[in-house]
């Protein structure tokens, strides 16, 4: 499930020392995978499964400390875009760049649709496995918690990146472009299935698409993301098969 994102104001806190003892007592809460807050802002913007009232946090925190949550009252759905688009923004960065050069990259006079996905899945490959390249031991033990390849072969995840690199470099190419589509398939389906049951289960993990340099929750973004690619995959696949005929 999609969190919600609710923003409260918090009142009674006295140093830096009063948020993190909230957010820490909050984020032992199973259905809140994430609490923001700071001093200087008075605001907790909580990332959580269900909704939550003001009533039931206060009694949460009761334990700790003599604080008090209201609900914002103007908070709008544009607000928890804006919360959301701010948790995800590394992700969204990311796909930014890897649209806008698919699209450079695939005009030739006219735009081709085969190019652009060739060249979506090029970079986004490319793109994605360099951040993880930047701590390949770190990125290989978080992406174990989902993806059930690396929970059984552990190795595996140390040379994804490389598989993405090595992948992502063949698809610009336009190198083995069967091959490579059904290898796209093969490695995102069952990385799907494992971040699906996680969701389900309602676990607080971190996602590992970017590698570690991000602390981005694992969320439907991702398997959004792994869906898209594997589509984009069957797609070429059914152009390869059309055009041999």
């Amino acid at each position: 499930m999609n969190d919600s994102v609710n923003i409260f104001s918090v009142t009674g806190m006295t140093c830096d020392g009063c948020a993190q003892t909230i957010k820490t007592k909050l984020e032992l809460e199973s259905e809140i995978s994430k609490a923001e807050i700071s001093f200087s802002s008075t605001k907790l913007i909580i990332h959580s499964s269900k909704k939550y009232k003001s009533e039931e946090l206060n009694k949460i925190i009761k334990s700790v400390g003599n604080y008090t949550f209201d609900i914002e009252k103007n908070v709008n759905s544009l607000t928890s875009l804006f919360v959301y688009f701010r948790t995800y923004k590394p992700i969204f960065i990311s796909l930014f760049f890897v649209v806008i050069l698919s699209i450079v990259s695939s005009f030739n006079e006219l735009f081709n649709i085969k190019d652009f996905l060739r060249f979506f899945m090029g970079y986004f490959f490319i793109i994605f496995s360099f951040l993880k390249l930047h701590n390949v031991r770190q990125f290989a033990v978080s992406f174990s918690n989902y993806d059930p390849i690396t929970k059984k072969i552990p190795n595996f995840g140390r040379i994804y990146p490389f598989i993405e690199l090595i992948l992502g470099t063949l698809f610009l190419l336009n190198f083995f472009t069967l091959f490579i589509n059904f290898a796209t398939i093969v490695i995102l389906l069952p990385q799907t299935y494992g971040i699906y049951n996680k969701l389900m289960k309602k676990e607080k993990i971190l996602c590992a698409c970017l590698g570690t340099s991000f602390e981005i929750p694992l969320s439907k973004l991702t398997i959004i993301e792994n869906l898209t690619m594997c589509s984009m995959a069957t797609i070429m696949i059914v152009i390869y098969f059309n055009s041999s005929l």
